[in-house]
């Protein structure tokens, strides 16, 4: 389970309405909606007045500047979709609440199944509805993470690995238990459990239950359960053997301790950059330069300055250094303008970061201009599909790109000529009125307001009228990047670009020319998403999702007997039940 709050909008952009209307799927009368609900409302179930409801509130408070809107998503895996009900979603959303402090507060909920993996929008009011007074959660992040590990152990959920510190201290913590597991089982004392922790620079504390951290990193980013690694370590468990729990009154040596890794000497990870390569398919620059990384390596050990490292980084992959704000980036050096790709220095690690750079090359100096260069390499967004069969669908989309750009393009030039026209007409109108003498100052006044008035009505017309027309090159070249493309293709039946989608997954590289089946009956409902994932939609509401490697049913039998089907008509098996899969 990985909860997540979207980015907050601009205050001017924050629109409940509209956050709660795409919960509710209005757009697609609720097609890709499992459940829908809405909580602390006057309006009981009825969703649509508690949006309006919800505006009257967030309306009554204007000394705020800030957003008025949280925005929670909570994902899980497929394979958790069958140990969920309705009333369980509803459950698991108090409880997030609760620990967020919105128990009071109105909120639109629901439950999305269009993707691979089923997930859950909330939209919070943060303006109290009685006190009218706005609330933002304090360290979210601790509690939603800490939350999402709670709600795993009671609903037997796949266990998500959460952040990376507390990964490796569970990790250390695991691999030791072997050890003093047998300690802590014949310990007749609390002080006899502190001491043999402390041989591994662990200490324990208890509020709700027991905690485990190390000496030295206390913190809640170092803390885990006692219950996530052993049942022994209830609370329960050790209270009803040793007592209530009492704190640690010795000092006890350690033998060893936790260290956890330097991620500061690691290349950065990049969000925005991960994030466009997952929805497009295609490089981003971050992930070009990491490609490269040990082109660049070599050309700043060769480099005695920083013109021979620039003309090196040209040469080879058309990048340049430039200053940014305080520090500095890595840009593209083919691209000018507000376009132009960039990525931080120290997305290659911190030995790249300005100062370390500078302290080898002297002061941060640009590449000198003129100066005629033909890079053996350069950043083109490249698909990242390894698909040897990939190359005829890339034209296509390519050819297809090129003519939706152009249509565009040509649409904005003749919307702006006929703005341009029509503003020039309005503003001739009105000046005639200006300048007529014959007209008292009240005609004026008038007929200027009148004028003003048609012109916004024309300029709407025009903005419907261009509307329109883009919706016409949508519907005409319905993909806008890499992945979309082969999205639709895959959808439409097409084996080719199903294999091209699967041949992502680092895993499963080496499989590319299976051809899995895209259709297991005729005139069943089914989408692909953007790893090739098939997602079958059945006539009762049940759902299958083809995982390629696994095969997950919704909770019920109809969903069930297809899934074996599949599963027969894929792996050749028939009587083998589904691994963990469904109940």
């Amino acid at each position: 389970m990985i909860s997540k709050k979207q980015p907050s909008p601009s205050p001017q952009n924050d629109n409940y309405a509209r956050l709660a209307n795409y919960i509710a799927d209005a757009s697609h009368k609720g097609e890709k909606c499992m459940a829908v609900w809405s909580v602390g409302c006057m309006a009981g179930e009825d969703f649509q007045l508690g949006i309006s409801e919800v505006l009257v509130t967030q309306a009554c408070n204007e000394r705020t500047k800030k957003e008025k809107t949280y925005h929670l998503i909570v994902s899980l895996r497929p394979e958790d979709e069958s140990k969920l009900s309705e009333q369980a979603f509803k459950d698991i959303e108090k409880q997030f609440a609760e620990v967020l402090g919105f128990e009071e507060h109105q909120r639109h909920c629901g439950v999305h199944t269009n993707t691979n993996n089923l997930h859950m929008h909330v939209a919070y009011n943060m303006i109290h509805p009685e006190k009218k007074t706005r609330h933002e959660p304090y360290r979210d992040y601790w509690k939603r993470d800490n939350l999402c590990r709670e709600l795993e152990q009671k609903y037997k959920l796949a266990l998500d690995p959460g952040r990376k510190q507390r990964r490796e201290f569970f990790q250390y913590v695991s691999s030791r238990s072997k050890n003093f597991m047998p300690a802590i089982e014949k310990a007749k004392s609390w002080e006899d459990v502190h001491g043999v922790m402390a041989n591994y620079g662990l200490q324990l504390s208890c509020k709700k239950e027991i905690s485990i951290t190390p000496f030295d990193h206390s913190g809640i980013a170092y803390r885990i359960k006692g219950y996530e690694l052993h049942s022994a370590f209830r609370k329960e468990s050790l209270e009803e053997r040793l007592g209530q729990f009492q704190a640690k009154n010795k000092f006890y040596p350690a033998r060893e301790v936790f260290a956890p890794s330097r991620s500061k000497d690691n290349e950065q990870k990049n969000d925005k950059a991960d994030a466009l390569e997952a929805y497009t398919g295609q490089e981003s620059f971050d992930g070009y330069l990491k490609r490269h990384k040990e082109i660049i390596n070599s050309a700043r050990v060769s480099a005695s300055s920083w013109q021979e490292f620039q003309n090196i980084l040209q040469d080879e992959l058309s990048i340049t250094i430039k200053e940014r704000g305080r520090g500095a980036v890595f840009a593209d050096f083919a691209t000018r303008g507000k376009s132009q790709p960039h990525a931080k220095l120290s997305c290659l690690g911190s030995e790249y970061s300005r100062s370390k750079l500078e302290a080898e090359f002297g002061k941060l100096e640009r590449i000198k201009e003129g100066r005629q260069s033909t890079p053996k390499k350069g950043y083109g967004r490249k698909p990242l599909h390894r698909d040897p069969e990939r190359g005829k669908l890339y034209q296509e989309y390519k050819a297809g790109i090129k003519k939706r750009k152009k249509m565009f393009e040509e649409q904005k030039e003749q919307r702006e000529q006929e703005v341009r026209e029509q503003r020039l007409k309005w503003k001739i109108k009105i000046t005639k009125y200006q300048i007529d003498s014959t007209l008292s100052w009240k005609e004026k006044r008038y007929l200027i307001n009148v004028a003003k008035a048609e012109q916004l009505r024309h300029e709407e017309l025009l903005k419907k009228k261009y509307a329109t027309q883009r919706a016409k090159i949508k519907n005409e070249i319905p993909y806008g990047n890499w992945n979309e493309f082969l999205r639709q293709k895959a959808e439409a039946g097409n084996m080719v670009a199903l294999a091209v989608l699967q041949s992502l997954k680092e895993k499963e590289k080496a499989a590319h020319k299976e051809r899995p089946v895209v259709k297991l009956l005729e005139g069943m409902t089914y989408t692909v998403d953007n790893e090739g994932n098939i997602t079958y939609k059945l006539k009762n509401g049940g759902v299958v999702r083809d995982c390629r490697k696994s095969i997950y049913a919704s909770n019920d039998v109809e969903a069930v007997t297809f899934a074996e089907k599949l599963k027969a008509r894929r792996f050749g098996q028939t009587k083998k039940k589904l691994k963990g899969n469904y109940r």
